[in-house]
Formats: structure tokens, C-alpha cells, sequence
């Protein structure tokens, strides 16, 4: 046979493991003509495949791409069989893709919004971050990107927007002598804001029942409903106490209805406030309407922004002595210590269903038993002033939340 360049050559598109291929092999001077398999080939070659082990790696042509999962549910919890998949989520509502403990070290996959719902990643047992908390899908057709960082913890990164509040709980007081407390607070001086839900067992208005929504310690702090509580002040709806300072929403014949939960928002302005007219003071927002038509003061000058010596919701906390017991439910109670604009407020009332407030920075956050699961005495801070609040007295959890 003519010898042939080797492009003359023709393929072998399959060979099999005893196809020989001809080598001469030169040991001493002596020359010897010995063959290679393809078996040999195989076997010898110093191939890293998965693991680190060595030897034949098999690849089919599916397998060179991820594995795409729909899921149609508006729940979904990860399993190792989704590591290096992509997850595309197609339900018209709010899907909650959780990732468990215990998943393999390394597991990674790539979740992406194909329907209207919204995407949210959370974690059970595993941490879940996202760049400034961001931790869900930012509209129809983002992608997300789940990238392990550590053993159970997690980083997500992609097309992102702040997660939908999930609310599951408030907490229900009795108006006798139910309150939740945390003492010394830190933190919180200067409050600048404060965001509150709160659903009223009993009307409260002038000349009708009162007591205190909120109490923040030192005198009279905090935040008052209901009428005849200060000797400046009449017909007060709502009144906002820092000590001898007071700003309220005033209301001849005005009430706050029971059995409907309502938005209270509190902002300070700096220039010229609703309840004190060409001066600074707190603005009082009812269901994301501003109100306010009253300054009343027990000393001269304007008054300025309350520091709280304590923080007390559904009660008064006079130095102290708790009192003036609030009757109802109160959820996502939150104070803010750096600056919130009208429209902030506004959002926060979202048209009457809380929505998510991490990206207002508060200083605290009580979820009103959502961190806990509805248990125990504890309601967890998730502001940055790591203030616990204690249930004292019995409050229950209740699953009546704003809707």
C-alpha cells in the first residue's frame, strides 16, 4: 500500500476498544512494533473528571446543558436534585422558593420569573443575601442567581427587587393589661418616624374611650388616643406626646372605628407642620391621609423629636408605670431615626397592606410574631437596634392581619 499524507486518510468515527493503532517502541537500540487499543487510550489517559477521580469521562449531548424544571405552584422548596438546574416559575402569584438546610456543599441553581408573581427567595434554616437585602425577582422574565457561600448560606444575585412582605401574624391585647415592652432601648434617639397597623376592639375618639397605642417612656411619650388627655389640647383624635410637647389631630365629633385596621404614619417636618403651622412638629397620617389641625404645648417653643426611654406598645409607660391599656390588634410597628418623606409614608400605608419596609433603614421592626411563627413570648427586632420586645401579661398571636 502507497503511503498517504494523513488529511488522505480516511475517518474512523467510532472505533471500538480493540482497534489497534501501530507504535514502534525503541528500547536499548533494539526497535519493536507494539500496539495501543483504544481501550488503552481510555483507560491510561489522565483525565480529571467529577470528583477528582481519573480516567474516561462520558458525556452525552444533553448533559452539556442545565436541566430546566417548571414549576407552576406558588411554593416550592429545593431539594439537591435542583443543584445546576434552572427553575422557572410560571404562577401568577407570589411564589416563595425556599432553600433548606442541609443541601449539598456547592449546590447552585438558577431561579427565573416566568409568570406575574413575583419571585421570593427565602431561606429555612439557611441564610439568604442579596445586595442591600434584595432577595426577590424584579418583574416578569428576571433571573436569579443562587450562589453558595458556605455550609447553609447563600448569596443571591441577579435581576433583584425587595421582597413582599409576608405577614401571617399580629398580635391581639386586651385592653386590661396586655402590653409588649422593651426597656432601654438603644439606638433610638431622635425619632423621626414612626410607621404602626393597629385594628381597635373599641372606638376611640373624643369624649369615648382612650388610651395609649404606643408608649415611649419619660412622662406622657408616645402616642395617644382618643380625647381629654392634656389640659392645652380638645377634641383630640390622635396625639403625639413627647413629654410637655404635644401634636395632635383634632377632631370635634371624629372617631377611629373599631373592627377595621387602620395605617398610623408619624413624620417629623422640619418647616412647617400640619399640627403646628409655620413650625417644625410631627405630622400625623391616617389610612395615607395627612391630618393634624392642633399644637398644644404645657411650656414655651415648639418642642422637638422624641428620644424614647422605653418602648411600649398598647400601653402608656409613664417612667415606668404602665397604664392606659390599648384594646385591639397591632401589627408592623416600626421607628424610624433617619429622615422619611411624605411619599414614604404614603407607600408605607400601600393602600392598606403592608408592604415591606428594609429599604426605609428602621431603626426597630416587630413583625408581631412573623419571625417566631406565631409562638412564644419573643418578638424579634429586625431594625438595627436589636431591641427584643417581651408579651407581657398574655397578649395572644392572631392571624386577623391588614388586607
Amino acid at each position: 500500500m502507497a503511503n498517504k499524507k494523513i488529511t488522505e486518510l480516511t475517518d474512523l468515527p467510532s472505533p471500538a476498544g480493540a482497534d489497534i493503532l501501530a507504535i514502534v517502541d525503541d528500547v536499548a537500540g533494539t526497535a519493536t512494533t507494539k500496539k495501543v487499543t483504544a481501550t488503552n487510550l481510555m483507560t491510561l489517559a489522565p483525565v480529571q473528571s467529577v470528583n477528582g477521580s481519573t480516567g474516561a469521562v462520558t458525556v452525552s449531548g444533553t448533559d452539556l446543558f442545565s436541566d430546566i424544571v417548571s414549576e407552576t405552584t406558588t411554593a416550592r422548596t429545593l431539594s439537591d436534585s435542583d443543584n445546576g438546574k434552572v427553575i422557572v416559575c410560571s404562577n401568577a402569584g407570589q411564589v416563595i422558593v425556599t432553600i433548606p438546610s442541609g443541601l449539598t456543599s456547592g449546590f447552585n441553581c438558577t431561579i427565573t420569573q416566568g409568570g406575574a408573581g413575583t419571585v421570593t427567595i427565602a431561606g429555612s434554616g439557611a441564610s439568604i443575601n442579596g445586595f442591600n437585602d434584595k432577595t426577590a425577582t424584579a418583574g416578569q422574565y428576571a433571573v436569579v442567581n443562587v450562589i453558595p457561600v458556605g455550609t447553609n448560606a447563600y448569596y443571591v444575585d441577579g435581576d433583584l427587587t425587595f421582597a413582599p412582605l409576608i405577614n401571617t401574624y399580629s398580635v391581639d391585647f386586651d385592653g386590661t393589661n396586655d402590653y409588649a415592652n422593651a426597656v432601654s432601648p438603644s439606638s433610638l434617639s431622635n425619632v423621626e418616624a414612626i410607621s404602626l397597623w393597629f385594628k381597635p376592639d373599641v372606638v376611640y375618639g373624643p369624649g369615648l374611650l382612650k388610651s395609649y397605642v404606643l408608649g415611649l417612656g419619660g412622662s406622657d411619650r408616645g402616642i395617644a388616643l382618643g380625647g381629654a388627655w392634656f389640659g392645652p389640647l380638645s377634641n383630640e383624635v390622635i396625639t403625639i406626646a413627647n413629654d410637655n410637647h404635644l401634636w395632635s389631630y383634632t377632631a370635634s365629633g371624629g372617631s377611629i372605628s373599631s373592627g377595621t385596621w387602620h395605617h398610623l404614619g408619624v413624620r417629623w417636618e422640619s418647616t412647617s407642620s400640619s399640627t403646628n403651622s409655620g413650625n417644625a412638629g410631627y405630622d400625623i397620617y391616617l389610612d395615607g391621609t395627612k391630618v393634624g389641625n392642633t399644637f398644644g404645648t404645657y411650656t414655651s417653643g415648639i418642642g422637638t423629636k422624641i428620644t424614647t426611654a422605653a418602648i411600649t406598645t398598647a400601653a402608656r409607660n409613664r417612667s415606668g408605670t404602665i397604664s392606659q391599656y390599648y384594646n385591639g390588634k397591632i401589627d408592623e410597628f416600626a421607628i424610624f431615626t433617619s429622615a422619611i418623606s411624605e411619599s414614604d409614608i404614603i407607600s408605607m400605608y400601600n393602600s392598606g397592606i403592608p408592604g415591606p419596609l428594609a429599604s426605609y433603614s428602621p431603626a426597630l421592626w416587630w413583625r408581631m410574631g412573623d419571625i417566631a411563627g406565631g409562638s412564644g413570648t419573643t418578638i424579634t427586632d429586625q431594625g438595627s437596634g436589636g431591641n427584643d420586645g417581651t408579651l407581657t401579661n398574655g397578649p395572644t398571636f392572631s392571624t386577623d392581619i391588614p388586607s
